[in-house]
């Protein structure tokens, strides 16, 4: 099976007074508990994507792509059940991947976590992560009706050497679980519109 990836990086400069603007990118301006500038604008620019580019598998994010990751699957769940609006987007999303990922705590972003979200998502924590606190992760955690967790000895990155290989077992397992998952969804789906 061949797969192509597409990665998207975030819709705004992290740093605009600075000369090098395309170096690093960020999805809004804020904390997690304040209201974040540019938010709307880049969930706009990810499900237009998601609508041209699609249909995809899965989504992976680290830390405030963690968290767009899981608004954007919330987002999706939505349309899915006519919840609300639906956004013109081809989906076909499997599972969703968030490394050191976190959510939005301020109210006005409630409707993003609620009701819980059904796809199954991977979590990550590093122990001695100084950006993105375990808290921080197990309230995403606890959004997901779903979730997998991989904790490991290590900061703000993506598990890698002495921990990639469990890691990438861990990753393995729950991409297996949730492909299951989709299989069994899909045969109950086709079974009940009889």
């Amino acid at each position: 099976m061949d797969f192509e990836f597409e990665f998207l990086s975030g819709t705004f400069p992290a740093y605009p007074d600075d000369e090098d603007k395309d170096h690093q990118r960020v999805w809004g301006y804020g904390e997690p508990d304040d209201k974040i500038r540019g938010l709307e604008t880049s969930i706009g620019c990810i499900l237009d994507a998601l609508d041209k580019k699609g249909p995809f598998i899965g989504i992976v994010g680290f830390s405030s792509g963690a968290a767009m990751a899981a608004i954007i699957t919330s987002i999706l769940e939505k349309t899915e059940r006519g919840d609300i609006s639906p956004w013109k987007v081809i989906t076909s999303t499997l599972s969703r991947i968030c490394l050191s990922g976190f959510r939005l705590d301020k109210g006005c972003y409630e409707t993003f976590y609620s009701p819980n979200i059904e796809t199954p998502v991977f979590h990550t924590i590093g122990e001695l992560d100084s950006m993105i606190s375990s808290t921080q992760t197990e309230n995403l955690m606890r959004c997901c009706k779903r979730p997998w967790l991989f904790e490991f000895f290590g900061g703000h990155y993506v598990p890698q050497s002495k921990e990639f290989l469990e890691f990438s077992q861990s990753l393995a397992s729950f991409l297996r679980g949730a492909l299951r998952h989709s299989l069994n969804s899909q045969a109950t789906s086709s079974i009940s519109s009889f």
